[in-house]
């Protein structure tokens, strides 16, 4: 299989760290990367549909009973529904959080399985198509309306 790879920078999201919730919006049109043009335009028009389904959202809240107003590193589990491509599946995803000065910096890695999302793949290049997309987060929600 060939490796396909895409990145974005334009996510928005938001935490309570009182409350442990969180919600992130993924603009889908705005990953850039892959290995041609074509594969950036099927990626948009054939597969995930982006101008019928502009956006992938994640929220819910964090399982573990976390301080995430305190500084430190913490291991932690985020559950609620993912919705891609118009498909909602209720997730839980491990993540690593990272509280400091600037903000709460989350990273994580896991799997998207296309099919629970019901994105399909002809059946010509299903050879060239993994049925699960990899996907590694490492976004940072900014802290807002302190004093400095």
């Amino acid at each position: 299989m060939e490796r396909i790879s895409a990145h974005l920078s334009s996510a928005k999201g938001a935490v309570d760290p009182v409350a442990r919730t969180f919600a992130v919006q993924i603009p889908m049109a705005d990953f850039e990367g892959f290995n041609s043009p074509l594969q950036r335009e099927h990626f948009r028009e054939n597969y995930l549909e982006t101008e019928r389904y502009p956006y992938a959202v994640f929220k819910g809240r964090i399982i573990e009973s976390v301080d995430l107003s305190a500084p430190g590193n913490y291991d932690v589990r985020a559950k609620g529904p993912l919705i891609v491509h118009g498909v909602e599946r209720e997730r839980i995803i491990e993540c690593r959080v990272v509280v400091a000065p600037e903000g709460v910096r989350v990273t994580a890695n896991f799997e998207v399985l296309l099919e629970d999302h019901a994105v399909r793949v002809p059946r010509v290049v299903q050879q060239k198509i993994a049925p699960d997309v990899s996907i590694e987060v490492d976004m940072l929600f900014e802290r807002v309306g302190t004093a400095p």
